[in-house]
């Protein structure tokens, strides 16, 4: 059969071969699209899920394999676990930071407390930080002890500051400040400050030039202190203009003071201190005329209530609150009313509990005695109501002064309008405007010139006084002498402001209207000419034609609108005067030599001095940097710190030092390590 019924089938030579299987490999391109997936340690056909924690194939769907694992059950409860974990993790993350953060900032007030530094200063710091601290390379190897921040300070940035004022004055019209109430342990210093316009900063600027041993306080030795540091920096004595100092006859006396000396090397130097110094004393003098114990009484009764807390308790029973503090100023020597207003004013308030609690006072010592005879006496309490009202101008006018912008454009006003308010408070009307007009002093002793008593200004608090008591005080005949005491206040007010004033009266005037932009076009040549000299510009008759021909250019010029530019909210009258001059002066610059008299008046005009209030809030300064604290600092490394501070206007944050200082700085510690190795 096998040859016969079987039949052998031979294979179908046209039957196509069977093709072999491709399978899929892991592509890098993927991870963009799923970033849960990575290459698995078992081969390329595989991929490690990094969610679930799993290898699965993709050799036969690849990418299709994925998504199906992705759309899985598995995986879908997996990513939701992932999710919460990580969202944890970073809600951790930020309390974390928040937490060293807040760490960092108490750490940082407690360094405020340990060193007293203040919170502004702090402020500072932290910016100081962000700015210069951002680099971690700076932070790591920054490094300024006691000894390198000494050295810099005094070697470098002191130096600095101080050689850029010492430039100014070289070539700009300064005044003088002095301080000579300066101890160095045994011996005295003498603070010389100077101010000068800043053309760059278009106002008044005060400067620290320099703090040098003086052998004693007598005008003399301050004046001999002076021109050596003005020798020692080549300063010319010419560019010094003005001098100011503290009302002190060694100072600013008419013989043998500093400033009669001064005047010897230069006759035209100017002083205002009588203007500066006006409002105090004038409220001095005024006071002084009342003839009333008021310092004792202010004085008796702080001295009684500070000597014991169980006397101010029972006053405080009484609802009654004594300002112990306030009133301790009044033992200031010498007293200034000026500044006691609130003395005046709190005491007359407290004079209705002080009356009954004096009187019933169980002690009967001498002292308090005298305290209940003397608020018993409505006189002396009508002259406490008074000077309330007779010391509110002088008030004003002194808070005027103590502006930081140069108040010369308006001063010659300010003084005529407190001499027409005290004039009209005393003269009749034909006598007042005759007073003013020619300063007359012989009418404020004209009986026939003055108000009739019931046309004297008292002030609303005396007339309710005497209003509610007219019938005890009618008898004691205290009406008549209340409007006697007003009289002589003003008339001692008037008196000593027209003789404080009058040696620059018409310096004053010229320079207040020739400081105004809106006077420009009606000044005269001669007025120019005239304020150079009583500023002390002695002009040959060829600079006087140059002067005149400088100033004409100024008047026809183009008219500057400071109120429009720049600054739009400027109102006040000064300001706009000095931002106007500033941006003349500046004009001025373009060319070397351009105007260069007519420029130097308006620069000598522009830095006297109006008040003292500046230059004492300089003094304060120095005063607080040669605190205790530093009482181990050189004087040199002193001066330097002072130069620093007070002669840089930016923040300490927003300067950039010039290359020259930044290699001299690198170099100031070696400098100092090779001296110290030396004298050893």
């Amino acid at each position: 059969m096998d040859g016969e019924g079987s039949v052998v089938e031979d294979e179908n030579p046209f039957k196509s071969p069977e093709k072999k299987r491709r399978f899929t490999s892991f592509q890098s391109s993927w991870k963009s699209s799923f970033d849960w997936i990575a290459e698995s340690r078992r081969g390329p056909q595989h991929v490690t899920c990094k969610i679930c924690g799993c290898d699965f194939t993709i050799s036969h769907g690849g990418r299709h394999d994925i998504q199906r694992h992705a759309s899985s059950e598995k995986h879908r409860q997996n990513s939701k676990h992932v999710l919460y974990v990580r969202s944890t993790q970073g809600h951790d993350e930020q309390n974390s930071c928040a937490t060293k953060v807040t760490a960092a900032e108490t750490a940082f007030v407690s360094m405020i407390a340990e060193h007293n530094l203040s919170f502004t200063c702090g402020e500072h710091i932290l910016k100081f930080i962000k700015k210069h601290c951002a680099d971690p390379e700076v932070v790591k190897k920054i490094s300024c002890g006691g000894t390198k921040a000494a050295c810099i300070a005094r070697d470098v940035m002191g130096p600095k500051y101080q050689n850029d004022v010492v430039a100014m004055c070289r070539k700009l019209p300064f005044c003088v400040y002095l301080d000579k109430n300066m101890d160095w342990g045994e011996e005295k210093l003498l603070v010389i400050l100077v101010g000068f316009f800043d053309v760059d900063l278009e106002k008044n600027v005060i400067r620290f030039l320099d703090m040098p041993r003086c052998v004693s306080e007598t005008s003399q030795a301050v004046f001999d202190c002076l021109m050596e540091t003005m020798r020692k920096f080549n300063v010319p004595a010419g560019n010094l203009v003005a001098f100011s100092s503290e009302n002190d006859a060694s100072m600013i006396g008419p013989e043998d003071s500093v400033l009669s000396r001064l005047k010897s090397v230069s006759p035209g130097i100017v002083n205002l201190g009588g203007v500066c110094h006006l409002a105090e004393i004038c409220s001095n003098v005024g006071v002084e005329a009342l003839s009333a114990p008021l310092a004792e009484l202010v004085s008796d009764i702080h001295s009684y209530f500070s000597s014991s807390a169980h006397k101010q308790h029972r006053l405080k029973t009484l609802g009654v609150l004594v300002d112990l503090e306030l009133l301790k100023t009044i033992k200031r020597v010498p007293v200034r009313w000026l500044h006691l207003s609130k003395v005046i004013k709190h005491v007359s308030d407290l004079w209705p509990a002080l009356l009954p609690y004096f009187i019933n006072c169980e002690s009967r010592a001498s002292k308090v005695e005298l305290i209940s005879e003397r608020l018993q006496n409505q006189e002396l309490r009508l002259v406490f109501l008074y000077l309330q009202f007779a010391l509110q101008p002088l008030c004003q006018f002194h808070s005027k002064l103590q502006n930081t912008d140069s108040r010369v454009v308006t001063l010659h006003e300010d003084v005529n309008r407190i001499i027409q308010l005290y004039a009209g408070r005393l003269l009749k009307p034909e006598a007042a405007a005759k007073f003013i007009t020619e300063r007359d002093l012989s009418l404020l002793d004209d009986v026939d010139s003055m108000l009739q008593n019931e046309e004297i200004r008292l002030g609303s608090e005396v007339r309710e006084y005497l209003r509610v008591h007219a019938s005890s005080i009618s008898s004691a005949d205290t009406e008549k002498k209340i409007y006697k005491k007003a009289a002589l206040f003003c008339t001692a007010v008037l008196k000593k402001m027209l003789q404080s004033s009058a040696e620059h009266y018409s310096l004053l005037k010229n320079a207040g209207v020739f400081l105004n932009p809106e006077s420009k076009l009606k000044l005269s040549g001669k007025l120019a000419v005239d304020l150079a000299s009583q500023v002390g510009m002695c002009l040959t008759g060829e600079e006087e034609y140059q002067l005149l021909d400088e100033f004409s250019v100024y008047q026809l010029s183009d008219t500057i609108d400071v109120k429009t530019e720049s600054n739009p909210h400027v109102n006040d009258t000064n300001a706009c005067v000095v931002k106007y001059w500033g941006t003349v002066l500046k004009q001025m610059c373009g060319s070397e030599g351009e105007l260069p008299i007519f420029k130097k008046l308006m620069l000598v005009l522009l830095c006297l001095p109006h008040s003292h209030a500046e230059p004492q809030r300089a003094f304060s300064i120095v005063q607080k940097v040669k605190a205790e604290v530093r009482h181990c600092l050189t004087l040199k490394a002193l001066i330097g710190l002072l130069s620093i501070k007070m002669n840089e206007d930016r923040e300490c944050f927003e300067v950039q030092y010039p290359t020259e200082i930044l290699e001299a700085a690198k170099k100031a510690t070696s400098v100092y390590n090779k001296e110290h190795k030396s004298l050893k």
